[in-house]
Formats: C-alpha cells, sequence, structure tokens
C-alpha cells in the first residue's frame, strides 16, 4: 500500500480512563470511526503502548484493557492514492493558522476554493498543494465548511482524515459562531434584526437562489456597524447555511451587498467594488485533536477596507 504521510498521536491514560479497552479509547476519546480503528490494526505499528517505568513501546491488542500512567501511541496512516487531482500552483496563501492536523487560511476575494473546468490551476486548492509541496508535507486537500468564489476570509483545512471526520461533525455549531462583514446598499432602517425567509433555487437557473416559501429554512442575524452615504457595514451570523444565503437575505429586504451582480443589479452605485462584498471575519471551533477551543479573526481585504477608510 502507498502511503503519502501518518499522523501519530500519543495519549496518556487518566485514572477514569483505567480499564478501557483499546477500542472505547480510539472511539470514546480519539473520536476514530471503526473504519479507522480497523485500518490502523493493519500496520504493524499502528495501536502501540508504553506502559510505566518501560521505555519501550509494544504492540497492543484493541480488546486488551488499559492502566492509568499507560501510554497509548496510536498512528493514522494516509493513502496516496487518495491525494486526488490537485495541481500545485505557485499563488501565495495567506496562513492564519497551522499545526499537525489543521491549517486555516484567509482566502481572498474573488477566488474559487476549488478545482474545476474554468479554474484547473487557479484556486485556493492549487495555491494550498504547492504550499504542501514547497514545505514537504504530503497531505490530501481536505476543505471543512465552504466560501462562495467572491467571498473572502476564514476557511480550515484539514491535514488528515481523521482530523476532517471530528471538524466534520462539528459544522452546523461552526457555522452558527461564525461572522461575516459585509458592505450593504442603502441606509439601514434597523440597527439590528433577523431575516427569517426560506430560500430555494430559481426556476431553470442553476446558480441563482431566491426567497420562495417552497425553499429551505434560512435564518439571518445582522448588526449594524457603521452607516455610511448610501451604503452601510453590517455583521452578520447564520442558523443556517444555505447556497448564498447572505446575498439573498440582504437583497430581500432591499439591502443587496456592493458588487453583487447576482442579487444587487439595481445598484446605481457599488463604490467600485468588483465583487460581492462579504467577508468572513471570525470563527470559533473546537480542535479536532487537542480539544481546544479555537477562535481566529481576518482583517478586511483591502476593497472592503478601502470603501471604509474613504
Amino acid at each position: 500500500m502507498n502511503i503519502s504521510s501518518l499522523r501519530e498521536i500519543e495519549i496518556k491514560i487518566t485514572e477514569d480512563e483505567a480499564g478501557l479497552k483499546v477500542r472505547e479509547i480510539m472511539s470514546g476519546k480519539l473520536k476514530l470511526s471503526s473504519r479507522e480503528i480497523t485500518r490502523c490494526k493493519q500496520f504493524e505499528d499502528g495501536v502501540m503502548i508504553k506502559i510505566p517505568g518501560d521505555p519501550q513501546y509494544k504492540m497492543i491488542w484493541l480488546k486488551e484493557t488499559v492502566s492509568a500512567g499507560d501510554i497509548l501511541k496510536v498512528r493514522i496512516y494516509e493513502d496516496i492514492d487518495n491525494s486526488g487531482d490537485v495541481v500545485p500552483s505557485d499563488d501565495p496563501i495567506d496562513i492564519v493558522f497551522e499545526d499537525e492536523d489543521i491549517i486555516l487560511l484567509n482566502k481572498p476575494g474573488d477566488m474559487v476554493v476549488h478545482p474545476s473546468y474554468a479554474h484547473y490551476r487557479d484556486s485556493l486548492s492549487n495555491a494550498l498543494a504547492g504550499y504542501y509541496k514547497r514545505t514537504g508535507q504530503s497531505h490530501v486537500i481536505r476543505t471543512i465548511g465552504r466560501l462562495d468564489r467572491e467571498t473572502s476570509g476564514l476557511l480550515i483545512f484539514a491535514k488528515n482524515r481523521h482530523a476532517a471526520a471530528i471538524l466534520s461533525n462539528q459544522k452546523e455549531n461552526m457555522s452558527r459562531r461564525k461572522e461575516y462583514l459585509a458592505l450593504v446598499s442603502g441606509i439601514m432602517e434597523n440597527a439590528q434584526g433577523t431575516i427569517d425567509a426560506p430560500i430555494g433555487q430559481e426556476e431553470g437557473v442553476r446558480m441563482i437562489r431566491k426567497v420562495t416559501d417552497s425553499g429551505k429554512q434560512a435564518i439571518t442575524h445582522y448588526r449594524l456597524i457603521r452607516q455610511f452615504a448610501d451604503y452601510a457595514l453590517i455583521k452578520l451570523h447564520l442558523d443556517t447555511g444555505r447556497t448564498h444565503q447572505i446575498r439573498v437575505h440582504m437583497s430581500y429586504i432591499g439591502h443587496p451587498l456592493l458588487g453583487d451582480n447576482l442579487y444587487g443589479k439595481e445598484i446605481e452605485d457599488n463604490h467600485g467594488m468588483m465583487r460581492a462584498a462579504l467577508h468572513a471575519a471570525h470563527l470559533e471551533f473546537i480542535h479536532p485533536i487537542t480539544g481546544q477551543s479555537m477562535s481566529f479573526d481576518a482583517d478586511l481585504p483591502d476593497d472592503m477596507a478601502g470603501l471604509i477608510r474613504q
């Protein structure tokens, strides 16, 4: 089997965990799936243990029990065959945070996340693959969450299958703790509000969404940060994660995003914005391996920040 990388995790068994089986530790504490646990055991050094007073690790069966003070070592291997077909590029990336399990990027506006027919070599994934290659890392490109092409801001990539699985289970809560900043047209009548309006697909147009009674529930909360002459800076967070939700909802209440050529065609002056003025500015999540609470912020990109400075 061709192996591209592995993630080695060591955990010290506590008094509360003493007497549990190795499999129970792997599934309960490490959140490994049954498939991942079985895969670890395919390798001679996939699951090993070191007991107090013994400097050497030794192999252990999944059905064996552990004692307080034992150190369990688990190795999670990656297949090179699953690395995907992402062509590395030399485009720079803005790294907000990186460790063995995740890398958090500040995505530029007007850049797709994944390669496609029209963006085979210039997506964020291509740029990340190039960074991995330059730094001698070998990881599958695994995105957690999503951002539209035009939206800038924080986006997580998992470096291994295990981290990706745990973060995927957090996505709903993660979305609710994410905050966006947007520049919207017009003068806001209310300093804050909630838009609860279902969103569905526009008939016959795959890319466009609209508020419709037949759509799925969509809830957006917004708060005015600063009002300008004919546009405003607002902060938003979502209870749901529908495609184009913020863009559709703000257009629905008469305040489309500056630069939004899908939902803001009636805007008379976009003030030079060449994309929908939306930025994923704040993100909170639980680290998939350490369990630590993580919180990050990303400054506004130059195009949005320039309008505010004016």
